[in-house]
């Protein structure tokens, strides 16, 4: 066969999985990349947590720590590795805290809502929400979608995430729906098992500060305890303690290789029974923005704004 041939057939099969190889600054060596919540991330960095475990995420370390105390693996970060994802640009978000920057319309964030919890004293201290899981789309073009609700800081170098996911991800899966928690920081990426589920199935996204956190210290910085997880899956479970305050929530479709309109779910899903309080232990004063993609006809609607009862209704 000939060279440019074996080539060709090489970067299909890395494009069928989501998967791709991307010279260093170096250029000694290709980082492999693979597809994530946060866009394409370098495999080197994307780590499994184990059920139980935690991570510990300090100014420049995050490891993760096993049920029985152990340390299982530890990570060094990059110095201002910037953004975890391309689609939250920190000029608009993190200054001025008010406004979140567009996104590309054909591919990342597609549809979303977002809102920011202006008190550093009574941040977010839970959010939960349930939805259906979709239709498998009627075809198949290695599409990656992502529905999730999230956390993030206003640093935007950060995102904790409950995720029902269709397509092959950096923690698996394939021509299904599956969820599983991540926690995105920096380059680095960590992922809960993923677990199968069905069409019409109900999942409850949990995002949650760990109670009596606030203010505390270590080492003379604060740190805050938050967990993602899926009602009735312990698997699909993360738990990291921070430096910073996740004070930023979204509710996000979020697409990847889909070539067609067949390649998405059809109708629409229900973000429903959305709970969102404070530390305090009274609701957040939750007014939902919105972005969409007019041109695609995908868009994010807010059925019931405030905290509980909220709805956000993703429309495909």
């Amino acid at each position: 066969m000939p060279l440019v041939a074996i080539s060709t057939c090489i970067l299909l099969a890395l494009q069928a999985f989501n998967v791709l190889a991307v010279p260093t600054a170096n250029n000694d060596v290709a980082e492999v990349m693979i597809s994530t919540p946060g866009g394409l991330r370098p495999q080197s960095k994307i780590f499994h947590v184990p059920e139980g475990a935690t991570l510990h995420h300090t100014s420049d370390t995050v490891r993760i720590i096993s049920a029985t105390g152990e340390t299982l693996h530890t990570n060094q970060l990059e110095k201002n590795s910037g953004v975890v994802h391309p689609h939250f640009a920190p000029e608009v978000v993190a200054p001025s805290r008010t406004a979140a920057a567009a996104r590309a319309l054909e591919t990342g964030y597609v549809a979303y809502t977002y809102f920011t919890n202006n008190s550093d004293s009574n941040p977010i201290a839970s959010f939960t929400t349930s939805w259906t899981v979709p239709p498998v789309p009627k075809t198949n073009h290695n599409q990656l979608l992502y529905l999730f609700s999230a956390l993030t800081p206003a640093s935007n170098d950060a995102i904790l995430q409950p995720v029902l996911q269709y397509g092959t991800s950096g923690a698996g899966g394939g021509n299904y729906w599956a969820i599983a928690s991540w926690y995105l920081i920096g380059s680095s990426t960590y992922h809960s098992t993923l677990v199968p589920v069905q069409p019409g199935q109900v999942v409850g996204g949990n995002l949650a500060m760990k109670a009596g956190v606030v203010p505390s210290t270590a080492g003379g910085a604060q740190s805050f305890t938050y967990t993602a997880n899926f009602t009735h899956s312990p698997y699909a479970a993360i738990s990291a303690t921070t430096t910073e305050m996740l004070n930023w929530g979204w509710v996000a479709f979020e697409i990847y290789s889909a070539s067609v309109a067949s390649d998405l779910p059809t109708g629409k899903t229900s973000f429903s029974n959305i709970t969102m309080n404070n530390f305090d232990g009274k609701p957040t004063p939750l007014n939902w923005l919105t972005r969409n993609d007019p041109t695609d006809g995908l868009s994010a609607q807010v059925m019931a704004n405030g905290s509980p009862k909220g709805q956000v209704d993703i429309v495909f």
